[in-house]
């Protein structure tokens, strides 16, 4: 998704290959933060304080005044998103938003694109997980008319049966696609596993073919309807404007933007992340030459004390060109081209995922490799160079990103959706600068619990079971203490995450 958080913009990292030596054993007694250096200071983030304010219809405006383009770039964030989607209409709320620019106020989707591309403009219609958001980046000279457009797109879609079909038979087709892309399979199954079938965040944000194949055009309207109204949204605006002039222009626009209908209910509240329990998961692609690694483990959601810290770890694990994952699997062990971990937080939950694709033959290299990765970074040790350069580059990667006004209306983007106040991300900037080297290791030591991972492999069934099986009869499935892995009872699922058998 091209509106992911701005941890996305954090992840850079400089960690040396001897990071990843072997491992100096550790006493029960020793102090968790003692293998951390002292917290070194960056660079200070500034990020800009928002001039707020709401229309009279109930919209919230959060305004970044910038005069160092003739451009104008907003983000209209609405709340909701795949986690309101009912149980076997999965990918209702991303179909809805994807209808909006398919015909409003009269216009087709043709005339609409015309439009937008007359004007200089870019808009882009996006679902995340709890919100979905319509942006758009226009000269400040266009910016009335690009308000328009928007107000029509929100505010009077027209829901065309005609395109709707269209629509929902390449979406379908999309899906069916999906089942080919071990990376897209292995995220799907992963999450369907780790979170659990009654999980609002364990359906993937476009649904699953039999799910979105049952979706009608009325429960599309249905959806809008409930969902799509002023008073749950925020308008997050960067360019040459005043709040006043802001104010006046917003009103004859997004301003005339009312509900219809009784209010949508409370948005629900959604439960925290699971407490985690090893679990392994393998989907079948006969003849694949790779496997497809995906290792979840729960993570605090946005907001916790303890997401600045583990922010900095997971970064030094995974997430950068130079982090132990990929010096370790791509130029120590040479088994992949690349490998990765990410941290995603929402409003009350989170996970880190560590992925990569290997040699089909290597997969039981790889396995172990992980586990010691994640087991050596939970003990702590990370280099004093490591730490270092993680917080230079946040400060680097953050300031680039205030440096456009989509990498600022971005910055702002969840802390909007998830119903933060917007000194949240100042804070998070702050604590990421400050943390302690306890914190760092509390964190690390508490969320990179190989004990409490979901696998999941994609790639040929019998070629992954017999490489496992083989590293384990041999000893060589060990982790990084040298003591025997056990592998819990292997899943066998389908391409949508879906349960098929178990293997004892």
């Amino acid at each position: 998704m091209s509106s992911r958080t701005c941890l996305v913009l954090l992840m850079a990292a400089a960690i040396p290959p001897s990071s990843c030596s072997q491992p100096t054993p550790r006493g029960d007694d020793a102090d968790p933060g003692s293998a951390f250096p002292a917290a070194v200071g960056i660079a200070r983030i500034d990020v800009p304080v928002p001039e707020t304010f709401r229309l009279d219809n109930g919209l919230q405006v959060w305004l970044l005044p910038n005069d160092s383009t003739p451009l104008a770039t907003f983000s209209l964030v609405l709340r909701g998103g795949s986690s309101l989607d009912p149980r076997g209409k999965e990918g209702l709320a991303a179909l809805t938003a994807t209808m909006l620019d398919e015909g409003a106020a009269g216009r087709g989707p043709l005339e609409i694109a015309e439009e937008i591309d007359f004007l200089g403009a870019q808009l882009e219609i996006e679902t995340e997980r709890e919100y979905a958001h319509v942006s758009l980046e226009v000269l400040e000279k266009n910016l009335d008319a690009a308000l328009g457009i928007v107000f029509d797109l929100v505010a009077r879609p027209d829901f065309r049966p005609s395109e709707w079909e269209r629509v929902k038979t390449l979406w379908v087709n999309d899906l069916i696609q999906r089942r080919e892309e071990p990376r897209e399979v292995s995220r799907v199954a992963a999450e369907r596993v780790f979170y659990g079938e009654e999980h609002p965040h364990a359906h993937p944000i476009d649904g699953y073919e039999s799910s979105v194949s049952k979706v009608e055009l009325d429960e599309v309207k249905k959806h809008y309807a409930s969902w799509f109204r002023p008073g749950a949204a925020t308008l997050i605006f960067t360019g040459n404007i005043s709040s006043a002039e802001l104010r006046k222009r917003l009103e004859k626009t997004l301003g005339a933007w009312t509900a219809v209908g009784p209010e949508p209910p409370s948005p629900r509240q959604l439960p925290g992340p699971p407490r985690g329990e090893p679990r392994w998961v393998l989907v079948d692609k006969p003849g694949a030459p790779q496997t497809e690694i995906r290792i979840l483990v729960p993570a605090p959601a946005q907001g916790d004390p303890a997401a600045a810290p583990l922010t900095l770890a997971n970064m030094a694990l995974g997430g950068t060109f130079t982090s132990r994952l990929m010096s370790n699997l791509r130029e120590r062990q040479k088994i992949t081209y690349g490998a990765a971990s990410s941290y995603t937080s929402r409003s009350s939950t989170g996970h880190i995922a560590a992925a990569s694709a290997v040699h089909a033959e290597r997969t039981a290299t790889a396995v172990i490799e992980f586990c010691r990765e994640l087991r050596l970074i939970a003990e702590g040790k990370l280099a004093d160079d490591e730490v270092r350069k993680v917080r230079s580059s946040i400060a680097t990667r953050v300031l680039e990103a205030l440096e456009t006004q989509v990498g600022t209306v971005e910055v702002y983007l969840e802390s909007a959706a998830l119903g933060f106040a917007h000194s949240e991300r100042r804070d998070f900037y702050r604590a990421l600068a400050a943390a302690p080297p306890g914190e760092i290791a509390r964190a690390a030591s508490a969320y990179f619990r190989w004990d409490r991972a979901t696998v999941a492999l994609v790639g040929d069934r019998k070629v992954i079971e017999s490489k496992l099986a083989e590293a384990s009869s041999s000893g060589a499935l060990r982790d990084v203490a040298g003591a025997p892995l056990v592998l819990p009872p292997i899943e066998i699922r389908g391409r949508e995450g879906e349960r098929q058998e178990a293997r004892e």
